[in-house]
């Protein structure tokens, strides 16, 4: 298992909140663990990380350390 921390300078409201744990959760391996406002805490099995980036993205919102 790893834990990786993605920026994600946009997710600031519910809405944006609730769209990235729905994108993460889409996502087999991986589980969000927690997430703030502009930051995202996820664990992963295996090498899911460039997934997660991509369903987040695809969610409407921008990784900064991608």
């Amino acid at each position: 298992m790893e834990t990786i921390n993605l920026i994600i300078p946009g997710m600031k409201s519910p809405h944006c909140t609730m769209a990235v744990s729905g994108a993460v959760k889409s996502i087999g391996g991986a589980m969000l663990k927690k997430v703030t406002p502009g930051e995202a805490e996820i664990e992963l099995s295996g090498s899911a990380k460039a997934f997660v980036v991509e369903a987040i993205e695809k969610a409407g919102n921008t990784v900064a350390n991608k």
